[in-house]
């Protein structure tokens, strides 16, 4: 059914976003779609990414939410869940706990696009989810609405989450907010942010 190959995919993106400093501990989670089928693999709840092997990889079925594996996914499968259904172009979500870009989400303060690497990042400003407790069909639902069609979102009082094409492409995003997130917090203390404009509205 769901290859070895992509489960190991999945391990890798989490001991990456560890490694990064997106994370600590066994915070965040990491989940990719399953090809041919209706269904996504996410890490597994409360274990180690260092010590993770495939088989410890859970399998969430989109449609009746229903899950398999020798360990309980994610405490936030219904977020993953819940973004799946609302963006079938995404294929992949990471969803991290960086010190700098949590300080804009415990703030509730958007992320304009203020380099340049924002504006390939990002389709917009990353916007800020109203708080939901972890793990509930609220904070899913809250993330959806913030989400829209961007790549990335702020949690409020949480983390992050960022989506892409593929597990790379979803947690260099992570990386790319938490890097933006320090030059804006320093801007602000420098003087006045100039903020760019969102690649569509260039022509």
């Amino acid at each position: 059914m769901e290859s070895e190959a992509l489960r190991s995919r999945v391990i890798e993106t989490a001991r990456s976003m560890l490694r990064l400093g997106l994370t600590v501990g066994t915070g965040g989670n990491v989940s990719v779609r399953c090809p041919g089928v209706n269904a996504f693999l996410i890490t597994p709840s409360s274990l180690s990414y260092e010590t993770l092997v495939p088989e410890d990889i859970a399998v969430v079925d989109l449609d009746d939410c229903t899950h398999k594996g020798r360990h309980k996914p994610s405490i936030e499968f219904r977020l993953h869940r819940s973004v799946y259904l609302a963006r079938p172009d995404v294929s992949a979500v990471v969803h991290a706990h960086p010190p700098i870009a949590s300080a804009l989400a415990v703030a509730h303060k958007p992320l304009p696009l203020i380099i340049d690497a924002c504006t390939f990042a990002f389709k917009d400003e990353v916007k800020v989810a109203e708080y939901g407790k972890p793990g509930s069909l609220e904070l899913a639902e809250n993330t959806v609405k913030a989400l829209g069609d961007n790549t990335a979102v702020l949690l409020a009082n949480h983390g992050i989450l960022c989506v892409g094409d593929s597990l790379k492409a979803a947690l260099e995003r992570c990386e790319v907010l938490d890097k933006a997130a320090l030059t804006y917090i320093l801007s602000l203390i420098a003087g006045t942010p100039v903020c760019l404009k969102p690649l569509s509205d260039s022509g």
